[in-house]
This record gives C-alpha cells, structure tokens and sequence, in this order.
C-alpha cells in the first residue's frame, strides 16, 4: 500500500468495479490485494474474488477478498481463471504473472478464448512481448505467425485499460441483452 503500482491498481480496479465488473485475483498480497481493495471501494456490487493455490507461503488471503476457492495447482487455478473470466488486465508481476499471462496469450491465440481482451499494463510488458516477438519470428524458421504478437494489448496506463474495457464491456453488455430478447 502507498507505491504508485499499488494505488493504480486499486483505483483501475474501482473503475471496473463501478461498471460491474467483478475483480478476480489470486488472493494474495501487493498487487493482488489493491485489485480486491479497489473492488470494495466501488458503490456498485461486484464480487472481490481470491483464487488461490496452496503454496508453502503466502497462505492467507488478503483481507478484501469476498469469496475464495482453493486449489491444489496451479493448472486447476488456471483453469479456474479462464471459465471465471471475460477480460484480463495484467499489471507488473513475477513469474506466476507471466505464466498466467502467456498461457492466456497461448489460448487467444488457438481461439479455446475468443474476443477476449488481454491487456497488459505498465512498462514492462512492451519489452516482454518484443523478446517473444524478436525471438520467435527471427529463428531459423519462424515459431509464431507475427499476428500472434497482436494479441497482448500493451498500455502505460491504467485509464488505457479502463477505457478498453468500457468499450469491451458494452459490446458484451448489449450482446447478452439481444441474447435475452425473445425471437
């Protein structure tokens, strides 16, 4: 609490919360937290969710966490993840955040999720996808189709991914309500 990550992750986690977003974490600490934090701030209900994974440390879920599942590993968690989710914004992580965000990346890209926005916030995220686009396109024979690297949307901002998911968000909010409306 107090660094800039952690203040702009709870206040971009209050925005989404205010459309009516639920806020789906890992549970934990740092940036985790802030994102659950940010969900209690907001007046409209969503849901402050932790899904967590049984690890030798980091046993307790934050405080602002609603709701929690355990799980056992990290593929049941992941999995867990992807059925729970309709966007992902990733903030600056370690390497669980990098193995989430690539195998999203991984499942956009053989459409198992479709129209699924994968943005990812900060500054260490444009330097991540130019490695993977630099070393995969520029081997003896090419490891991905350079379309893949179009996947992950890059932002400095949180008010970048808001606005992404504002427009995500009405596109999917008037789709489930033409779904609702009788033939």
């Amino acid at each position: 609490p107090g660094t800039v990550a952690y203040e702009e992750t709870k206040r971009v986690s209050a925005a989404l919360a205010e459309m009516g977003c639920d806020i789906i974490t890992g549970g934990g600490p740092g940036l985790m937290q802030a994102a659950n934090e940010g969900a209690e701030l907001a007046p409209q209900s969503a849901r402050s969710v932790g899904i967590r994974v049984d690890l030798p440390f980091e046993q307790e879920v934050n405080p602002f966490v609603e709701l929690a599942f355990e799980h056992k590993t990290f593929f049941t968690r992941l999995h867990h993840f992807v059925l729970a989710s309709d966007a992902f914004i990733v903030a600056p992580g370690g390497i669980g955040t990098v193995l989430e965000t690539t195998m999203i990346w991984q499942l956009l890209q053989v459409r198992h999720l479709d129209g699924t926005p994968l943005i990812l916030v900060g500054k260490m995220w444009p330097g991540f996808v130019e490695w993977a686009r630099s070393q995969m396109l520029e081997f003896e024979t090419p490891l991905a189709s350079a379309a893949d690297f179009n996947i992950p949307v890059c932002v400095a901002t949180g008010d970048d991914a808001i606005a992404i998911i504002r427009e995500h968000h009405a596109n999917w909010a008037s789709t489930k309500k033409a779904q609702a409306q009788p033939a």
